[in-house]
């Protein structure tokens, strides 16, 4: 899991996100059993990494829909400030 904090104004200019800390998912792993499998522990088990693909789809939406949010603001932002300049010239 990663942990992002907000940007000041200042550094947003150039570098836009920033990371605040790298956090292990306590979650532990998925064990399955497959003697034949060259990752088996002793006893014939093999540690998977505990995902939830619809826990993992939800926050791709979630980002997507942020992004897409996003940039629909900077183009508003953009045609405001297009509209101002055809109403001074």
């Amino acid at each position: 899991m990663v942990s992002i904090g907000p940007v000041t104004s200042e550094t947003a200019r150039a570098r836009g996100v920033r990371v605040d800390q790298v956090v292990s998912d306590p979650a532990p792993p998925l064990q399955r059993y497959q003697p034949g499998h060259p990752d088996a522990d002793a006893k014939g088990y093999v540690a998977y990494p505990a995902i939830n693909p619809v826990e993992e789809m939800i926050d791709l939406l979630g980002a997507v829909r942020s992004y897409e949010l996003n940039a629909a603001a900077v183009q508003a932002t953009k045609n405001m400030i297009q509209q101002s300049l055809d109403i001074l010239r």
